[in-house]
């Protein structure tokens, strides 16, 4: 007979031993169609492993929110598994110690990486000082540029400029045509600052763009940078340029897509929201670059996933099979047609460029992330990016509202930057050594 003693056992050793089958946790950052394509991969996972531990996918919010809460929990001994986290953090993680090497966990579950898995800009930039792969890149991206045919046509211009000088062309013939937003933008320094030195060739930060090392300084307020900003202030006080603020829809992808403004430089991530709204005088191109200049590769953008530490082989092995999954071929194929993020393996990327015959976002986007002899740019790996970021936005604003040059905005901009730098070098003084990954203690912040 069953009785309540041995009821009572079997509980007590049901507390004592975690059941193999609880879920492991994948926190990511992200709504709408990217977060219905995210809930897809995981729903689809896990009916895949019947008798096996699944994989809990959550919401936290913004990449920034996302980092926030991954930072309190982690502190806390609670973090998950798995989180998504966005390129600009980066640098912090790999010195922070609070990972552990994606391509190491995924060799001790036999599912190692092969040397051509990955798109190789995106390995690159996600690979630590010795080369290996830190997180698994995701939601991967780069800047392009969006253009209405239809309104470039009737200002008499036949292509979308493929130069800035051709650009600034292509903004005075629309505006004398009549149009009254002939480029928006959101100032974001991801691709006026970042993405656009890279199609230039010019380094933002010296030592190889701060992967070589952190004693390294900001030096972007002279060159090719420094002549695309006040180009930028330019056109920007003739209205040529609008800000996104200054649109019916107050979003510059909206802008763009319902027709209120013929330019755009924007994500290959913005591609489905525009690809939606049923517009068919779409143009997709590179990024223009100075007539008198060299192109080199745009850099990525997006998200990768962190593999965190403190949990155990079975966790591990669950988290590890869950990457695998993402990076089946059909899998990456569907995440990109769904969200317009790029596929991250070069077998994805490989089949979606053959077998498309028209450019969108994603097979421009591709291209774009190698130069003419197929080599991808440095990636700008600096600590405390996200405040240079917010840094350099005010600098600019200020010069945009006449409170002082650009020149200054971007000088000032070094300099503050630069004490970033120094302080980043204080919070990690081992940062220099050959295995961010695995030597320092535990010093996520």
């Amino acid at each position: 007979m069953f009785s309540f003693k041995t009821l009572s056992a079997v509980l007590l050793l049901s507390l004592a031993t975690p059941a193999t089958s609880a879920p492991v946790e994948f926190w990511y950052s992200h709504t709408g169609a990217v977060a219905q394509a995210i809930s897809e991969l995981c729903e689809h996972f896990n009916a895949s492993r019947i008798d096996a531990a699944r994989v809990h996918c959550v919401h936290q919010g913004s990449y920034e929110l996302t980092l926030q809460k991954t930072v309190a929990a982690y502190r806390g001994g609670q973090g998950p598994a798995l989180v998504e986290l966005y390129d600009v953090a980066t640098a912090d993680i790999l010195q922070g110690n609070a990972t552990h090497n994606a391509e190491t966990i995924m060799a001790e579950q036999n599912l190692g990486y092969a040397a051509n898995t990955f798109v190789p800009a995106l390995r690159r930039y996600y690979a630590g000082v010795d080369g290996t792969l830190a997180a698994q890149p995701f939601a991967a991206s780069t800047a392009v540029l969006y253009s209405h045919r239809d309104a470039l046509a009737a200002a008499g211009i036949s292509e979308p400029p493929q130069t800035w000088e051709a650009f600034a062309v292509a903004l005075r013939a629309l505006k004398e045509h009549g149009h009254s937003c002939p480029a928006v933008t959101d100032f974001a320094p991801w691709i006026w600052l970042e993405q656009t030195s890279a199609t230039q060739g010019s380094a933002v930060i010296s030592q190889a763009n701060g992967a070589a090392g952190l004693t390294s300084g900001y030096r972007f307020d002279q060159g090719s940078h420094l002549r695309l900003m006040s180009d930028l202030a330019d056109w920007y006080s003739a209205g040529w340029v609008r800000d996104q603020a200054a649109t019916r829809s107050g979003l510059q992808t909206l802008a763009f897509a319902n027709g209120d403004c013929a330019l755009l430089l924007d994500s290959t991530g913005a591609w489905s929201a525009i690809r939606d709204a049923g517009v068919s005088d779409i143009n997709v191109t590179v990024l223009p670059i100075y007539s008198d200049t060299e192109r080199h590769a745009s850099v990525p953008g997006g998200s990768a996933i962190w593999i965190m530490r403190g949990h155990t082989q079975q966790e591990y092995a669950v988290a590890a099979a869950f990457l695998a999954y993402v990076l089946q071929t059909a899998n990456q194929l569907a995440f990109s047609i769904q969200t317009g993020y790029l596929p991250v393996t070069q077998s994805a990327a490989d089949q979606m460029l053959q077998s498309t015959n028209r450019q969108n976002a994603v097979t421009v986007g591709l291209a774009a992330l190698t130069d003419i002899n197929g080599q991808p740019s440095p990636p700008l790996r600096c600590g405390f990016l996200s405040r240079l970021r917010l840094i350099w936005t005010q600098q600019l604003r200020n010069a945009l509202a006449g409170r002082q040059t650009i020149y200054q905005a971007l000088h000032q901009s070094t300099q503050r930057g630069n004490s970033l730098l120094a302080l980043f070098q204080e919070t990690y003084p081992d940062a220099d050594s050959p295995d961010p990954g695995d030597q320092r203690t535990e010093t996520m912040r």
